[in-house]
């Protein structure tokens, strides 16, 4: 059986994760005088950025007919910053250079919107190393439904038992699970004691970490 590899992207191959949350706090107090908090980004990672935004809308009563306008500003932005000024996460070229070189494939299977990956990946020079750029733009539902890994397996014409997962979030994580797929976290360095992580079959700190956790997992 081949072992598939399904990257999330923000927070697993870009440091971007601060980059959306200073974006969304600029954006919504400059259009609407809100403070955006601690509160409103807890479990936003790996959320769709139209179904976090509504979210907001209806937390602060804002009009919900602005939620678009918001999201694709705010999208613009967030690649507009890192397209200028890149972060990948430490070890990330090293890790695809030795999955590549174990000829399994990868694909990344994001939250973000699909020109959103196209520009990111772009940016970090790392296109070349997916066969497919999975958005879960358009879908139903976004993570922690697991269709946008449910898609990613299809494509490659692999079991979903067969794929291993690359996530920061426990919304990812959840996602992957319920896809029946293995699932292997990276959390941020705050949200590493969240007990919810025990639901991943390995939990790591870093990238450099992941290929030990795919060769236990495969």
């Amino acid at each position: 059986m081949t072992t598939a590899i399904i990257f999330d992207m923000d927070g697993v191959l870009v440091d971007s994760e601060p980059v959306w949350v200073k974006v969304e706090k600029e954006i919504y107090l400059q259009c609407y005088g809100v403070h955006l908090g601690d509160e409103d980004f807890k479990d936003s990672a790996g959320i769709r950025i139209d179904k976090q935004l509504t979210e907001y809308h209806h937390r602060y009563s804002l009009p919900l007919e602005e939620v678009s306008h918001r999201a694709e500003e705010i999208v613009t932005e967030v690649g507009r910053r890192i397209q200028t000024n890149p972060q990948p996460m430490p070890g990330v070229v090293a890790l695809l250079e030795t999955i590549q070189q174990h000829g399994l494939p990868m694909v990344v299977a994001s939250s973000s919107p699909q020109k959103q990956i196209a520009r990111v990946l772009d940016a970090l020079n790392i296109s070349h190393y997916f066969s497919h750029q999975i958005s879960a733009e358009g879908m139903i539902n976004g993570k922690p439904h697991p269709a946008v890994f449910l898609q990613a397996a299809d494509i490659l014409s692999v079991n979903p038992e067969d794929c291993i997962v690359i996530e920061d979030a426990v919304n990812g994580m959840v996602a992957a699970k319920a896809a029946q797929m293995k699932v292997i976290v990276m959390p941020a360095p705050e949200a590493r004691q969240d007990k919810r992580f025990g639901l991943a079959d390995v939990q790591v700190n870093m990238l450099s970490e992941v290929w030990q956790a795919i060769q236990q997992l495969k």
